[in-house]
């Protein structure tokens, strides 16, 4: 299918009314269908998609072969599903602004670039991902690293990121679930039991001192994602997962769990150092106890490498977007992680992560500036020059 040539604010449109969030059955078949169809009308392109699971499917395209590739411009195509409390009406435009869901994190900036592919004209050693699944457990790009190995461009280009700033670099990222074991016994009596729910939140309240205290070269943050607590269920079992649990009342809870995650740039805070804070917490909240606490279930979901471009060899990518971001940087303190990480760490790949002007990720209204957007696709039209046959 060839689609007929449409300006960057109306392929933005037609991506952002093509839903792309998790749902039953598959997500980003039908945009990914209609990113590669809209690739492919351009010879020099070779272009292929690959499932990474059902429904869901990563489009790839170069203009050389696999192992030529010095450039790679990445995407995620998929979105988080809708939020609730919008203002604007969505898919217009008011005061400047186009509105939809989708349009700042990552659309817009994919629409961009798929309009600069034509308008640059041929070129030589550049591909293009556009990825699923950047919103949850990063498939789409582990896929990428697991099943590309020849692909190493020295330099890439994140079509998500930072809002018209220059975005070089992430904190890593963790994500961890932990349980503590107590003693339930009657309320009325608390010497017989020993509370899971204090010893908890004691164990939380120095694992985030602990991370405040490692603030260099950025800020190490942790956030508590959920915590349940109770006493256990009779056909409770051990193992990672949200356990079973009752709210009992008159009974010292014996169970508790929490979710954390940290992002940090500090070599020092690891998996392994993370675990040594909680054992060592615990330990410490046992001195003088009749009833120990334990720390079982410890389980990592995520364990995401960080990444800082250096700044030497960062202006083949910011230079084409000095109108855009206009000397403005985004520190790695202030922003989420991406993972393009996983490009960097596994081939030292330069990288930038930057869009157009942009707000409302992940909430309501959101939106991309127009003459933002048209000047960051000519940005990538003059990224794509420097390649050209």
């Amino acid at each position: 299918m060839v689609h007929p040539p449409c300006s960057v604010l109306e392929l933005t449109d037609r991506l952002c009314r093509t839903p792309s969030y998790i749902r039953p059955g598959g997500a980003e078949a039908e945009i990914a269908a209609f990113i590669s169809d809209n690739l492919r009308q351009h010879h020099w392109l070779t272009v292929w998609c690959e499932e990474v699971s059902p429904g869901r499917p990563n489009v790839l395209a170069a203009d050389c072969p696999p192992e030529d590739i010095a450039l790679l411009i990445a995407g995620h195509i998929d979105t988080v599903p809708p939020t609730q409390g919008w203002i604007r009406e969505e898919f217009t435009v008011a005061d400047g602004r186009y509105h939809a869901l989708g349009a700042a994190d990552a659309k817009a900036a994919i629409a961009a670039a798929l309009d600069a592919v034509g308008r640059a004209g041929p070129t030589r050693g550049v591909g293009y991902l556009l990825y699923v699944d950047e919103e949850t457990t990063f498939t789409g790009m582990q896929h990428f690293i697991a099943h590309h190995p020849e692909i190493r461009a020295s330099h890439c280009l994140s079509l998500c990121g930072a809002s018209a700033r220059v975005m070089s670099g992430c904190r890593s990222l963790m994500e961890i679930e932990f349980a503590l074991n107590g003693h339930g016994g009657h309320a009325s009596r608390p010497w017989e039991g020993r509370s899971a729910t204090v010893a908890l939140n004691q164990v939380l309240g120095e694992l985030l001192e602990w991370c405040a205290a490692h603030d260099e070269p950025a800020p190490t943050t942790c956030n508590i994602a959920a915590i349940q607590a109770g006493s256990r269920a009779p056909d409770w079992t051990p193992g990672p997962g949200v356990p079973r649990l009752l709210a009992t009342p008159n009974r010292i809870p014996d169970a508790a769990w929490a979710l954390v995650e940290i992002r940090s740039s500090n070599p020092e805070v690891c998996v392994e150092t993370v675990r040594w804070v909680l054992a060592d917490a615990v330990e410490r909240s046992n001195t003088g106890q009749p009833f120990p606490i334990t720390l079982d279930d410890f389980a990592v979901h995520l364990d995401m490498p960080g990444f800082r471009s250096s700044p030497e060899l960062l202006p083949l990518l910011t230079e084409p977007f000095a109108a855009v971001h206009e000397g403005r940087h985004a520190p790695a303190g202030e922003t989420g992680y991406l993972d393009l990480a996983l490009l960097s760490a596994r081939d030292g790949s330069t990288c930038l992560c930057m869009g157009p002007l942009k707000g409302g990720a992940h909430a309501p209204d959101e939106w991309v500036d127009i003459a933002s957007l048209r000047r960051y696709r000519d940005g990538v039209v003059d990224l794509l020059s420097g390649f050209r046959r």
